[in-house]
């Protein structure tokens, strides 16, 4: 089918669109190039359908129909009806058309929007196009054509084997639960903590997967791109942040009494008191790099034990720049997730910046620090002691940076137990049922 673009007088073909998707960015972008200069009444001109679609009554019947991106191709009409989500809107300036802005690449994230507004996922959801979406699990049909909806009839649950066990009893009114990790090629939905990490090869095993749930804060043990290419639900179950800011704060209190140092010493029939000349945490000025869930938690905590809190947060009003932060800071907590902007983040530049005598403690991501940097910023004195509850490889036993930490004395090592409590494992029960409970509401 051939569809025209009236300009002025003139008329601009589009030509064939047989082997375009309304919603495919290269197909965008081509009609964006085309249309470039029309003026903005023009263009919704465009969009107007030419004809109700006498089906579209029958298809909601049968299930939930998902349409993407402006309606310049065959099936425009069906963007008019309130039931579907535009992914992409034109950009005007002084009333011209500048720009065709869809921000999905591909049909997996373009179907990710769609379900995610629409509650459904993608083996109840239909798709209309005429380019074939290349996901499995999902159904697909031309325009107006028919079809039927063959949702999983069972649903098998994996889950990581560090998720509390009664999970497993609670799920099993919704289907198999497992975790047996060989069956990731028939998991529908998985259940994770960092102990577990999902990419782009646990993705393509996992062919019926249409929903991850991670009980953590961070998203670094789970290719997000990936799982929107794939038309793959991730939801977090955000529930550690009292349990890391309790921990942060008795490493803070364990840094400032030497708690730990006395307890290896006494055990080692040695009285250092005379050395263990502590200081008293409030009136101390701290810097919590991400004031996110968790590092609002932990600022809540913080002041309320007497300490000064201020925070660095690139995308959060109201913080500070990062250099002012650590030239100010007795003491700084990273409470960061892993991003590639924060990868590495500290370094040799920033302990340097750091006060003289001030400490650091690590509950966000082992790779925010420059392990080798912290070391000789220790062992020189530049900083008066270091804690850290997480590493770039976990266990970091073996790892020569671990092992020349283990060795200084005012440095506290914890195996990654930040939100490790009895009371946090029964918010990830209620938190897991409760995301459960919004797609499967059937």
């Amino acid at each position: 089918m051939e569809v025209s673009a009236f300009r002025t007088s003139e008329v601009v073909s589009f030509g064939e669109l047989s082997d375009c998707s309304y919603f495919w960015k290269p197909c965008v972008d081509r009609l964006a190039r085309i249309l470039s200069g029309v003026r903005e009444e023009e263009f919704y001109e465009l969009a107007i359908p030419r004809e109700r679609l006498n089906w579209l009554p029958k298809v909601r019947e049968k299930g939930t129909l998902a349409s993407l991106g402006w309606g310049l191709a065959p099936t425009a009409s069906i963007l008019t009806e309130p039931d579907f989500l535009a992914a992409s809107e034109p950009v005007f300036k002084a009333g011209y058309l500048r720009d065709l802005l869809n921000p999905h690449d591909d049909f997996g994230s373009s179907l990710t929007a769609a379900m995610r507004v629409t509650r459904t996922l993608k083996d109840r959801l239909v798709v209309m196009s005429d380019v074939a979406t290349g996901l499995k699990g999902v159904t697909h049909v031309p325009p107006g054509g028919d079809f039927s909806v063959s949702p999983d009839r069972e649903e098998l649950f994996l889950l990581a084997d560090n998720l509390p066990k009664e999970l497993d009893d609670r799920l099993e009114s919704l289907g198999e639960v497992t975790r047996d990790w060989n069956r990731l090629e028939e998991a529908t939905v998985i259940v994770v903590r960092t102990s577990k990490s999902l990419g782009p090869e646990e993705f393509r095993t996992a062919s019926r997967l249409k929903l991850v749930i991670t009980a953590t804060h961070g998203l670094d043990h789970i290719d997000v791109a990936e799982a929107k290419r794939r038309a793959v639900i991730v939801e977090r179950a955000p529930v550690r942040a009292r349990a890391v800011a309790e921990l942060t704060l008795g490493l803070i209190l364990d840094l400032a009494r030497g708690i730990s140092l006395g307890d290896r010493r006494m055990r080692e029939g040695e009285w250092v008191k005379k050395r263990l000349k502590g200081f008293e945490v409030s009136g101390k000025r701290v810097g919590i790099i991400s004031m996110g869930v968790v590092g609002s938690e932990i600022a809540s905590l913080l002041r309320a034990v007497g300490m000064e809190v201020s925070f660095y947060d690139k995308y959060k009003d109201g913080g500070k720049p990062l250099d002012d932060l650590l030239r100010e800071s007795d003491v700084v907590v990273l409470a960061s997730p892993l991003t590639e902007e924060t990868k590495g983040m500290i370094g040799r530049r920033e302990f340097s910046l750091m006060k003289d005598g001030a400490y650091l403690v690590n509950v966000g991501r082992g790779e925010l620090v420059d392990l080798e940097a912290l070391i000789d910023s220790l062992e020189s004195g530049k900083l008066a002691g270091a804690a850290l509850d997480v590493f770039p490889k976990e266990p970091p036993f073996g790892e020569d940076a671990y092992e020349r930490l283990s060795q200084l004395d005012n440095v506290i090592l914890t195996p990654h137990i930040g939100g490790n409590t009895r009371e946090s494992d029964r918010r990830i029960v209620r938190e897991v049922l409760g995301i459960l409970g919004k797609w499967f509401h059937d």
